[in-house]
């Protein structure tokens, strides 16, 4: 049965990264906890990793966590393009009735959709 540790319980395993991507992997089983409990749990753990932020679901790490989270991720990929921040306003308005996309699916669309130009002196 899975159990979501603290972060002192944390502490003491091994490898914590390896517990939250654990948590990440484990289906939801007989309603013993719920998909946004991990998310949440992943969220707020001070041993979460990129790549754990990048398979959660964007709107999870944009609207249910601190803006220290998300906000470091977005200005790398957008930096001072306004091409690129209007892709992701374009990403973000994806309406209720559409497939959510995760936090990676969200920053690798805003670097696909305007790659580095190259810059001239």
């Amino acid at each position: 049965m899975l159990r979501l540790l603290t972060d002192d319980e944390l502490d003491q395993q091994p490898d914590p990264a390896a517990v939250l991507q654990s948590w990440l992997d484990a289906p939801e089983r007989e309603g013993v906890w719920t998909d946004q409990k991990v998310y949440r749990a992943v969220l707020n753990s001070r041993h979460h990793t990129v790549d754990h932020l990048r398979q959660l679901p964007a709107d999870e790490v944009l609207t249910h966590s601190k803006p220290h989270l998300a906000l470091p991720h977005l200005l790398t990929q957008c930096a001072t393009e306004p091409a690129r921040w209007n892709t992701l306003l374009t990403v973000l308005d994806y309406g209720p009735t559409d497939k959510k996309i995760t936090f990676g699916e969200l920053l690798d669309s805003v670097q696909s959709a305007c790659p580095t130009q190259p810059r001239t002196a």
